[in-house]
């Protein structure tokens, strides 16, 4: 793994970004990385790397359409739990 340097730009201070992170924190499957690709190239964008996403993931790179990405997967993975939840009881 490549020795990543932490971006300086990422201001604390934006409260709906840290808020995207909390509910991605909580939901994300495991396997999010193909899921939130495919989910981009649905939209017509160019597939990022899968080094791209997971540098969004952990906060050293700030793009808001991976980010974006990444919460829409992370509500499809907590209504499917819940769906799931509510089937079995």
């Amino acid at each position: 793994m490549s020795k990543l340097i932490k971006n300086s730009n990422f201001k604390e201070d934006n409260s709906h970004n840290e808020k995207a992170y909390e509910f991605i924190n909580k939901h994300l499957p495991v396997t999010y990385v193909e899921l939130t690709i495919s989910r981009i190239i649905k939209k017509g964008q160019p597939a990022p790397s899968k080094a791209l996403i997971r540098n969004v993931r952990n906060k050293t790179i700030v793009r808001n359409d991976i980010l974006l990405a990444l919460v829409e997967v992370a509500y499809e993975n907590k209504e499917a739990i819940e769906r799931i939840k509510l089937l079995t009881s």
